[in-house]
């Protein structure tokens, strides 16, 4: 009987048991995670901040379903080290774990900043569920709150934050949101949105120093500008690689686990998925993460896969799927590419009628290799397909790209809708009502159909 071990009860884990256990009855299948809680929504952290959901409508059905396919899980249990050679994974308890075939599905944290010795009130880190449960037992007393970053878990704290009434400042390191993806103009769409909100941004800045008042958060000093009231710092930046357990493995590379196509690593037993893992991207090369609930969803598929025996391979590119307030914003591959034989439709995009909705396709030496979607995502799953299959400019459905770049405000056919949970894009029928209740294909969850003003479909998560 093969045992598999897998670290870390995220997205990408579980799929991967599941997967396992689709293609093998007998095997053992480990999961091993430090949180007592392991199976919940992450990309929902910020509607729990805000309070429209509660810990126990983001807590996924997971424990049951892996119980069901007799999946052991280890909540609450720490990994010390793991050792390649004697093919064991050592616990925190002194344990050891022998595997046949393990997988690193650790993902990231947030590396903490200078000045916090984690002894004062008032700075955070949005990694899981107890840190978000922690923030809100933070909010009754809180009134300015600094956040620090560009990531997804930023982009749900200021969701949950403005949602409380709780002003907001947003300290970027880098001039835009999320460069190499997005372009100039779709992050000034997100800063504009923002803005209207009332959340204050700053950008190329940093922390240089935090001010206390006895142990409690009183200001927080960007390296560009004044000091900044503040009593509550979210830090959502840097993430990095969750791999302190794998020290002197030679597994990690400069970005995270190194693995090839297959999601395997220098060890022909040991596999790596979702954010900890870093991997050739499709068109460049590349290695890089490739994060976000979708992608580590479908690089736990493959890792399954190739556990469990078969061949897959993991054609991936970087990627980017999130929901800034209420705002979809979609982009992939080389969405912000540039220079010799690129070339790039968007069409009218902006319109004054609908200023929050952008749509841009990029064409490298004739293929799509890249697209950028913010406030309307509806032809995203289909663009993506192009992008995979490598199509020619010539070779796209002409129907999606009218849709796309033909200046309509009347309601059109909607192509598809973005799932609330992992963003996958899926796929609506003409003949679909508004306030109808619909399941994403890929994560389960359950969400309603609304109109918006252009007469495409948003998912909304039913509680």
């Amino acid at each position: 009987m093969n045992r598999h071990v897998i670290l870390g009860g995220g997205v990408a884990g579980r799929r991967a048991a599941e997967i396992i256990r689709k293609r093998d009855a007998e095997a053992e299948i480990v999961i091993v995670d430090e949180q007592e809680e392991a199976f919940y929504y992450r990309p929902m952290l910020g509607e729990l901040l805000a309070g429209t959901l509660g810990p126990e409508q983001i807590i996924a059905t997971d424990k049951e379903r892996l119980a069901q396919l007799d999946v052991k899980v280890l909540a609450g249990t720490r990994v010390a080290s793991l050792d390649p050679k004697a093919q064991e994974v050592v616990l925190s308890s002194g344990e050891r774990l022998p595997f046949d075939k393990a997988l690193i599905a650790s993902g990231t944290r947030t590396e903490k900043i200078a000045g916090d010795d984690g002894k004062g009130r008032g700075v955070v880190y949005l990694d899981t569920l107890p840190d978000a449960l922690h923030i809100n037992s933070l909010l009754g007393a809180a009134r300015h709150a600094v956040i620090y970053g560009a990531s997804l878990h930023a982009i749900n704290a200021v969701r949950g934050l403005r949602a409380r009434g709780i002003d907001c400042t947003v300290l970027l390191p880098d001039e835009r949101f999320w460069k190499g993806l997005l372009d100039p103009i779709a992050s000034e769409i997100v800063e504009d949105r923002l803005a209207q909100e009332g959340v204050t941004l700053i950008k190329q800045t940093e922390i240089k120093d935090l001010v206390w008042e006895d142990s409690d958060l009183k200001g927080v000093v960007p390296s560009k500008g004044d000091k900044l009231p503040a009593d509550l710092l979210v830090v959502a930046a840097p993430q990095n690689p969750r791999v302190d357990y794998l020290e002197g493995t030679g597994l990690v590379g400069e970005n995270g686990v190194r693995v090839d196509q297959n999601l395997r690593t220098g060890n022909e037993n040991i596999f790596a998925a979702g954010d900890v893992a870093a991997m050739p991207a499709s068109h460049t090369g590349e290695v890089v993460q490739q994060p976000g609930w979708l992608s580590a969803w479908r690089q736990g598929n493959v890792a399954g896969l190739n556990m469990a025996g078969q061949g897959a391979a993991y054609a991936g590119f970087p990627a980017l799927r999130t929901k800034v307030l209420d705002l979809d914003v979609v982009c992939f591959g080389l969405s912000d590419a540039q220079g010799e034989g690129v070339k790039v439709e968007s069409g009218d995009y902006p319109y004054d009628e609908l200023p929050y909705i952008y749509k841009k396709v990029v064409y490298k030496d004739g293929k799509v290799v890249g697209a950028v979607f913010t406030g309307d995502a509806s032809e995203a799953g289909a663009v993506e397909g192009w992008i995979r299959k490598g199509l020619k400019a010539g070779e796209c459905d002409k129907k999606v790209l009218d849709q796309m770049f033909q200046a309509r405000i009347q309601p059109l056919s909607a192509l598809g809708a973005l799932c609330p949970i992992c963003k996958f894009q899926m796929q609506i029928g003409e003949e679909a009502e508004e306030g109808s209740v619909e399941t994403c294909p890929a994560c389960g969850a359950n969400f309603r159909l609304d109109r918006m003003p252009n007469g495409a479909f948003r998912a909304v998560l039913v509680g």
